[in-house]
């Protein structure tokens, strides 16, 4: 309930994690029922519930792209995603609900006859989870490019969110994977030791446990990237024939031309030292599109958005780290002078650039110095 009416800027992200939790929490509350005699003397309510499961890794997947993407919107053919759960509401319906009692009541009682669409619905909710299990990383794989190509300062805890997010969730996939192959792979051990519980249950308690106090303590922390941006091969998927012709010894001289404007308005402007700038605006100055600049960097300069303007930062915070006038600056102070606004995104940028942490570089560049 806090996650559906709990108004914040993550509120569609949110929607689809309280979805989530309460697709869940009845799949839960239909084991429970089982082991009762509810189903026995309701036949009608049977396997209502097993079809709502159909819902929880699409509900999981939006709520990855919703928290991946700060402006995505629903679209119509997003209501494909529907489609398991509408085949197995059909399914349901004619070979089972619409059936006479008896037949119901010997389907629910009869230890030793499975019907086939049963065994069918957990091998298709597995299917579906290995499938939005790829699906989920394939959006941390164009999140992370994304970031790159456009963005020139996406906090670590931002990256990490979204990784956490997706592998939990692959774990999850994989561990009731394993479950059902255990469960209706191995019968006699699975009804005589009844170990499979004890492992669904730890693995659901810390599963849960964790999506919950992430989803009501952590969204906060993420802003998404625009969903609208495409990346830099399907720019030029789209745009093959033109690029092929722009290919000359005109466009050589043009790239020096640009090279040199670019570091010139780079350095003069400082514009690195914005911690929010993007490509978009550094674009813009120039007077050119995003995706134009976007392939200079990474055609000619073979170089990311992201390293680029972080080579200038880095470049600035080894001029001030050198400066014996300016020692008394902590790197806290340097980081965030110079572009950088995590500590630890500034660490491992400047050492991968100088072998280097900020503190070992000032302490051996003086004492070189002194």
């Amino acid at each position: 309930m806090y996650l559906f009416f709990n108004k914040t800027k993550e509120r569609s992200g949110n929607i689809f994690l309280g979805f989530f939790i309460l697709d869940f929490a009845i799949e839960s509350f239909d084991v429970l029922l089982s082991k009762t005699s509810f189903y026995t003397e309701h036949p009608n309510y049977y396997l209502i519930i097993p079809a709502l499961s159909f819902l929880i890794y699409p509900s999981w997947f939006f709520y990855i792209k919703t928290t991946a993407f700060k402006d995505y919107k629903l679209r119509k053919v997003d209501l494909l995603h529907l489609i398991p759960f509408i085949a197995i509401v059909i399914i349901f319906l004619f070979s089972y609900h619409l059936q006479h009692d008896d037949v119901k009541l010997e389907i629910r009682t009869n230890p030793n006859h499975t019907p086939w669409f049963i065994g069918f619905t957990y091998y298709l909710l597995r299917i579906q989870g290995i499938v939005y299990g790829i699906w989920s990383i394939r959006i941390v794989y164009r999140f992370k490019k994304i970031v790159n190509e456009n963005y020139s300062n996406i906090s670590d805890k931002n990256y990490k969110w979204i990784l956490q997010l997706t592998i939990v969730f692959v774990y999850f996939i994989l561990a009731t994977l394993v479950y059902n192959i255990f469960r209706f792979g191995f019968k006699e051990l699975y009804e005589e030791q009844n170990i499979h519980h004890h492992i669904s249950s730890i693995i659901t308690l810390i599963f849960l446990s964790w999506i919950i106090y992430k989803g009501m303590s952590q969204p906060y922390l993420f802003n998404g990237v625009d969903s609208n941006i495409k990346l830099l091969e399907e720019y030029l998927k789209e745009n093959k024939e033109k690029e092929k012709k722009s290919i000359s010894k005109e466009r050589t001289n043009r790239d020096s031309a640009l090279k040199e404007r670019l570091e010139e308005y780079v350095i003069t402007n400082k514009i690195y030292t914005n911690s929010s700038i993007t490509i978009f605006e550094l674009a813009n100055g120039l007077g050119m599109s995003s995706y134009e600049l976007s392939l200079f960097l990474n055609k000619t300069l073979n170089k990311k958005f992201f390293d680029y303007i972080n080579e200038y930062r880095i470049k600035n915070a080894m001029q001030i780290l050198q400066d014996p006038d300016q020692k008394q600056l902590t790197v806290l102070e340097i980081l965030y002078a110079v572009g950088f606004n995590s500590k630890s995104s500034f660490n491992t940028a400047f050492k991968k650039y100088t072998g280097k942490t900020p503190t070992e570089y000032r302490k051996e560049y003086l004492k070189s110095v002194d």
